[in-house]
């Protein structure tokens, strides 16, 4: 029910509207995920190796660090759930920016965003020729941004698909 209340609010905002709100919140999205990559890279010393824990001498400060390992080691899971938390207006993470970009309308709108510079180019030159060849290019990145956003809108899908089910795997 809940869910269906949800997707309902992305499909009430115009594309002009989900276009700005995805935006807004990739900056933070991507924040997110360079902490978490960072994280997951600080973790392959602190949990992953013995490079720090073989440094620490058998004592109270070892059951620290042992806890140190496993809370560094929780919190990236936990902020790695968070990246794929399920869609909510309020929420920065990769299902929300699916939901707001994830149709063919506002992927060509984003197309022709990315198109627009070389157009504008084109508009000032003189040269008959390299105006054609700036909007043969125009047209090239709008058909590779299409095509990128696509792809990867699918592959975070699958993505997302295959993160269900190991969930659902799990509560078995």
């Amino acid at each position: 029910m809940r869910q269906n209340r949800d997707q309902k609010w992305f499909e009430k905002l115009e594309a002009t509207e989900r276009i700005e709100l995805a935006k807004a919140k990739m900056p933070n999205l991507l924040g997110h995920f360079l902490y978490l990559l960072e994280l997951h890279a600080n973790n392959t010393h602190v949990v992953y190796s013995s490079l720090l824990s073989g440094q620490i001498p058998q004592s109270f400060a070892a059951n620290a660090f042992n806890v140190f390992q496993r809370s560094m080691h929780q919190f990236e899971i936990v902020r790695l759930c968070a990246l794929w938390d399920r869609a909510q207006a309020e929420k920065v993470n990769i299902p929300t920016v699916i939901e707001l970009i994830g149709d063919d309308k506002i992927i060509d709108m984003l197309a022709d965003e990315a198109r627009k510079p070389w157009v504008n180019e084109a508009t000032v030159l003189n040269d008959a020729d390299m105006k054609r060849s700036e909007l043969e290019f125009a047209d090239e990145q709008a058909a590779k941004a299409r095509s990128e956003l696509k792809e990867a809108l699918a592959e975070a899908r699958i993505w997302r698909i295959r993160s269900k089910g190991l969930s659902a795997k799990r509560m078995d």
